[in-house]
This record gives structure tokens, C-alpha cells and sequence, in this order.
């Protein structure tokens, strides 16, 4: 069964449980596609730039804390375990 979910979605996950990491949303983001796509080879980007529930006002919102827009995907949910693993070693690197 395929879900719909975005970076938006994995990075307040990541900010939320890990607040010492320090890798950018933009590199965040970029790896978190690529291991998407390396556990789904049948995933797909289905909208780039999507405003984020939060829109764009906040201290919270920079490159090291919450997103203003993010790519949203299309992958297999049997995925979500490993991918959440994924987030956790993902948070713990540079903090």
C-alpha cells in the first residue's frame, strides 16, 4: 500500500526528538530521498516545494529547524519502520 508523506513530516520528527542536530534541511531532505528511493526503488516524488502545515512564520522556521516548503513522496508503507530507524541515525549524527 503506498503512502503520501514529506519532508516535512520526517524533519519535525528529527527537530522534535533530536534538537543537537545540526544537519541542514536541505541535506536532511536530500538523504532523505535517496534512502527512500533506495528501499522503494518504485517510489516517486509527487510534489516538489509543497507549502508545509506551518506555512512560513515562526522563529522555528531555518535551514537548521523546521522547513517552509517540502517535497512530498510516494512510497510502499511497509517501509515506515526502517525509514523511521533511518531519522533516528539520521538526528544523532553531528549533535
Amino acid at each position: 500500500m503506498n503512502v503520501i508523506m514529506g519532508n516535512d513530516e520526517f524533519i519535525l520528527h528529527i527537530r522534535k526528538h533530536y534538537p543537537l542536530c545540526r544537519l541542514s534541511n536541505s541535506n536532511l531532505g536530500k538523504r532523505i530521498w535517496e534512502w527512500i528511493r533506495s528501499a522503494d526503488p518504485n517510489a516517486d516524488i509527487v510534489e516538489r516545494d509543497r507549502e508545509c502545515y506551518w506555512r512560513d512564520t515562526g522563529s522555528f522556521i531555518a535551514e537548521d529547524r523546521l522547513p517552509k516548503t517540502a517535497t512530498q513522496f510516494s512510497f510502499d508503507s511497509y517501509i515506515l519502520p526502517q525509514l523511521f530507524e533511518f531519522l533516528v541515525t539520521l538526528g544523532r549524527e553531528d549533535a
